[in-house]
């Protein structure tokens, strides 16, 4: 054999190696926490339904005069919520790349991490919660989120060394690992999940619903942003008022949203608020009669 045809043997067999190991190490996500600044502002405190001393949702913040938490079973999303730990009062917003948003919009901070290359932006936070939940009360197979082209990825098979190759409108399942059931897998499974994920996949997951039935668990959601219902309180006349956490562009860790549109700054959204053909949230628009949705089942 001629040195020339050597040679090219040789160049096709490293090109092939480097392609394989390109397909590797995409279908192989890792996932990295961000170093997050966390500094206080006095800018970030609400004096109104707020007890500053409480570091979970149902301990910092008071329902309005008037009205009561709704029950929430024991085990519950609602319940899992309630009890997430917050960092202190008047904590900034920590950004994934180090910086912080001295908001007005930001009532209180959940402590949860955020990843280092700032995949978990609006969407990405409440795939994050949900997954979240059904990890950590070992329900598998309920986590499964589609990516905005449709195919559905689940950690299920994640875990059993299933990973997925995307290209645009295609997505298909190859077996690129062995079985893992570390917690960094599955952190790995939802920054895998957050690169093509969205709020297009959230509204193809979830159906419209009337503002009159809108719960824990619940969001709202236009192509451009969503944010979700964190808790709910009623009144003796039937009136509710909701808290709502988002994140956003670039991702931030998932907070509690002040309502700025009142007398009051307040971190409680009234029914009748939410009601109008149109209203703000954390700044940004939505519409009552298509943006309110229920992912699934609901919770």
């Amino acid at each position: 054999m001629s040195i020339i045809k050597k040679a090219i043997i040789v160049v096709a067999v490293l090109l092939i190696m480097a392609a394989l190991t390109a397909v590797y190490i995409r279908v192989n996500p890792k996932w990295e926490p961000a170093k997050l600044t966390i500094e206080t502002s006095k800018r970030n405190t609400v004096q109104q339904c707020t007890d500053p001393d409480g570091m979970t949702v149902e301990t910092r913040f008071v329902p309005p005069e008037g009205y009561e938490r709704v029950s929430a079973e024991q085990g519950s999303f609602g319940e899992y919520l309630r009890n997430y730990p917050l960092y202190p009062d008047g904590t900034v917003l920590p950004i994934f790349n180090g910086l912080t948003d001295d908001s007005p919009y930001t009532a209180a901070v959940f402590d949860i991490s955020v990843g280092d290359e700032g995949y978990q932006q609006c969407a990405d936070s409440i795939i994050r919660l949900y997954s979240d939940y059904f990890y950590e009360n070992g329900q598998y197979d309920k986590i499964a989120f589609q990516f905005s082209n449709g195919f559905e990825c689940s950690y299920d098979k994640w875990r059993k060394g299933k990973r997925v190759l995307a290209f645009g409108d295609y997505a298909f399942e190859v077996p690129a690992a062995g079985s893992d059931d570390s917690e960094q897998q599955y952190r790995n499974y939802l920054k895998e999940v957050m690169r093509y994920a969205g709020t297009i996949s959230l509204q193809k997951e979830s159906r419209v619903i009337p503002v009159d039935e809108m719960r824990i668990g619940d969001f709202i959601c236009n192509d451009t942003h969503v944010v979700m219902i964190i808790d709910e309180a009623v009144n003796e006349k039937g009136e509710k008022s909701y808290l709502i956490g988002q994140s956003f562009i670039p991702a931030a860790c998932f907070h509690v949203v002040n309502n700025v549109d009142g007398e009051n700054i307040t971190p409680w959204f009234t029914q009748e608020e939410l009601k109008k053909d149109s209203f703000n949230v954390g700044g940004f628009p939505f519409s009552r009669d298509k943006d309110i949705r229920r992912w699934k089942d609901g919770f």
